[in-house]
């Protein structure tokens, strides 16, 4: 394992680091699936004990996560670990008590929502804390970055973050500087943070945290145009069949660049978002030891300069993503 600096913060971290969603399972919000499907706990802290064991240190996770239940399972693992770790969490996403989903950023619910994530994570800090895709407009009030200030202030977070939707958002974030940390969706189909936000990001010293980088599974190269989820899977809200129509040529594109040089189309993607030197750390989610061990062996190698060359040339006009407005 390589360690990366996470920005200007002093805080160093796995450059393959822990995508927690997963392992929250199954949830919902008035019937709509927010979660990747059903998984099993215990298998889930093996999972987590794996990767720890080989040398991942940055553990990412949202109290929406299961709702709870991802940040409970990495608290039982790496609270005995909590010296050797980097934990982030996210906050202001909310379920209502008749079902529905919004965004809640007040002073007043990140306050109270800390303490939550504090508990589940059996810790007394958390090292970044983010905001969860907030808008501007959530940010233009700024009670995140007062609220975020104040929980600095008393030891309850070391630094802070957003988890930003858009490249316009990531941008005025970085302009205004607000926080220390940017959680962007970066992959071979989804490049065009790279293009403006990243030298923007370079020349203020935040750290970049690569979310998505396995294009939702894409990159695994196991589906097709008639690929099918599961009724509890999120990607059935996105990954349509017109959608999978349009993306999976690019995927086949995408393989045949990468070719010999990786193992896999998954370890060729990987190291693709690692080539950029100003990603922090790339958080690919896993279900099992596996899928833990596959992610953590693409820092065994780089992709040669040529085919990194030949990705960005062929696909990094494509923004798969942004081309169909999906919010993740």
């Amino acid at each position: 394992m390589q360690y990366r600096p996470l920005g200007n913060t002093g805080i160093r971290v796995s450059e393959i680091g822990f995508g927690a969603w997963a392992i929250g399972g199954t949830a919902d919000a008035s019937g709509t699936p927010l979660g990747w499907g059903r998984t099993n706990d215990e298998e889930s802290l093996i999972t987590i004990r794996r990767a720890r064991d080989l040398g991942v240190t940055f553990f990412d996770t949202a109290d929406s996560y299961g709702f709870g239940r991802s940040e409970s399972l990495l608290g039982i693992v790496l609270s005995r670990f909590r010296n050797d770790i980097v934990l982030a969490t996210k906050v202001g996403v909310v379920r209502t008590s008749d079902g529905a989903l919004r965004k809640d950023f007040s002073k007043q619910h990140i306050f109270h929502a800390v303490d939550g994530s504090l508990k589940r994570l059996r810790t007394d800090y958390i090292d970044l804390y983010q905001a969860h895709n907030p808008t501007l407009a959530d940010l233009r009030r700024e009670e995140i970055q007062e609220a975020m200030e104040r929980l600095q202030e008393i030891g309850k977070i070391r630094y802070w973050g957003v988890s930003v939707s858009t490249i316009e958002d990531g941008t005025e974030i970085v302009n205004r500087g607000w926080g220390h940390a940017l959680q962007v969706l970066y992959n071979v189909l989804n490049q065009a943070p790279a293009t403006d936000l990243f030298p923007a990001a370079k020349r203020k010293g935040y750290g970049i945290i690569a979310r998505v980088p396995l294009a939702s599974g894409l990159l695994s190269g196991k589906f097709r145009t008639d690929s099918v989820f599961a009724a509890d899977d999120i990607r059935q809200n996105f990954l349509t069949a017109k959608r999978l129509e349009d993306v999976i040529p690019r995927v086949d594109e995408a393989r045949s660049i990468i070719g010999g040089s990786a193992r896999s189309l998954a370890e060729g993607a990987l190291r693709f978002v690692l080539g950029d030197e100003m990603v922090s750390s790339a958080i690919p989610g896993a279900r099992n030891a596996r899928q833990v061990e596959m992610n953590v062996a693409a820092t065994e190698g780089r992709l040669p300069h040529d085919v990194v060359e030949r990705l960005r040339s062929r696909l990094g006009s494509y923004n798969f993503y942004q081309r169909h407005n999906i919010p993740l």
